[in-house]
């Protein structure tokens, strides 16, 4: 067999893997890290396409957007207008959601002005300071989906869909009965978002978790109760793609790959 020695110097290393044939992946990899190489020949693309999202409409970046951070968690957060039990209760579905912390629990969503006026939930959130992350499952994908339709602030989502719910321990608004894990949240922080053109389109949120709600058949067997851990395939849990995908919905054989890391 022949081997090729390769230079321990940085600059001859690289003369190396320059004289070696090379895909055009490895060509446009190697013109980025090193910009002294040049650019590609004119009207070879290395199969790359490059967008600023300034130069895209905002339908186009909302699409590219949702397409390309996949899949998404979905939060179906269970708000009210007050927190003295007179207020209006509302629920809608939102997939810019994530865990961001956990010492202290805390969760983020990102909640789109719609038209430039602020939704139901984000108007509730900033009145009380509470809500409930209800995590979405294949349980009750249907009911969370019709929560999401445009209905007057009056209209209480979770009566108008014959939505069972269940009274939280710490918060006002009620969580959702089919919603094996929830959690009642207070807000955090807030962040509002604004584009160029200096117009607020999106409020991100913070929650702090001050309770966690999981239903026992969706809890791991076999372990104690200071140290609960929720099993993937019981929860099937649903996520969020681009265009009205929702991907995953629930949890199918084989597609979950336990690895360890690296030491």
């Amino acid at each position: 067999s022949h081997s090729t020695a390769i230079p321990h110097s940085r600059y001859n290393t690289l003369a190396f893997l320059t004289s070696q044939k090379m895909a055009p992946r490895d060509e446009a990899i190697r013109a980025v890290a090193n910009p002294d190489i040049g650019s590609p020949a004119p009207g070879k693309s290395l199969g790359w396409k490059s967008f600023k999202p300034e130069q895209l409409s905002r339908g186009a970046r909302y699409g590219l957007c949702i397409s390309a951070v996949v899949p998404r968690p979905i939060g179906v957060l269970s708000t009210t207008s007050s927190k003295d039990g007179s207020g209006v209760v509302n629920c809608a579905p939102f997939s810019y959601t994530s865990l961001s912390a956990h010492d202290p629990p805390i969760v983020t969503h990102g909640i789109c002005l719609s038209n430039g006026k602020k939704k139901d939930t984000l108007r509730n959130i900033e009145a009380t300071g509470e809500w409930v992350y209800n995590v979405l499952t294949t349980s009750y994908l249907e009911d969370a989906n019709a929560c999401a339709a445009s209905l007057p602030t009056e209209v209480d989502e979770l009566k108008e869909f014959s939505i069972d719910t269940l009274p939280c321990d710490m918060i006002s608004p009620p969580r959702i009965a089919a919603a094996n894990v929830a959690m009642e949240c207070r807000l955090y922080d807030k962040k509002e978002v604004y584009n160029d053109d200096g117009e607020h389109t999106t409020t991100i949120v913070m929650g702090r978790v001050v309770k966690f709600h999981v239903h026992e058949s969706v809890l791991q067997e076999g372990r104690e109760d200071d140290a609960p851990l929720v099993d993937l395939k019981k929860l099937n849990a649903v996520g969020r793609a681009g265009d009205i995908t929702y991907w995953p919905n629930g949890v199918e054989e084989g597609n979950a790959l336990p690895m360890g890391r690296p030491k």
